[in-house]
């Protein structure tokens, strides 16, 4: 088993990474909540066995590096289901408060991309719950319940309910 005290790098956030080649390293894919662990077990898509035993506070991000010896291991978050919200309308300041009030009292954490609001969902049956509870809004907005790799924006990163 491997022992990973800290991480070198990030190959989406470190400029000394961008040539590094995809068939030069090896994959540890994991979910957006086991990159909060600190201590994980997993094996690496190419069946390399990985402990991970961070420090307090260090959290694993998409796109991490680790290296034992020559062996370089890159983080893969996995896909998850989403809830994609996006305005039908712009700038229409009482449906955007409205809507960040209804995702922030489900205690959902977000990401914003661009004109879309992502949050994180366990099924399919949720779309059905959040078009009750935007039934206010709800002709102006447009929803979808798609496959991401989410990403929540720095600061609205809540543990979920």
């Amino acid at each position: 088993m491997l022992e990973i005290v800290s991480l070198i790098g990030n190959v989406y956030h470190d400029d000394q990474f961008d040539n590094l080649k995809s068939e030069n390293f090896e994959k540890l894919q994991i979910s957006r909540i086991e990159l909060e662990k600190r201590i994980l077990r997993r094996k690496t898509n190419r069946g390399t066995d990985i402990g991970l035993n961070l420090d307090p506070g260090v959290k694993l991000r998409n796109g991490d590096i680790i290296k034992n010896g020559d062996v370089i291991i890159v983080i893969e978050q996995l896909p998850e289901k989403v809830i994609s919200v996006k305005l039908k309308t712009k700038n229409n300041i009482d449906v955007m408060v409205l809507l960040g009030h209804i995702i922030g009292n489900r205690h959902r954490p977000i990401s914003i991309q661009k004109e879309e609001i992502l949050f994180p969902i366990q099924a399919d049956s949720e779309l059905e719950v959040f078009t009750k509870l935007f039934q206010n809004i709800i002709n102006h907005v447009e929803m979808s319940v798609e496959e991401r790799r989410f990403l929540p924006n720095s600061g609205a990163d809540v543990h979920e309910h």
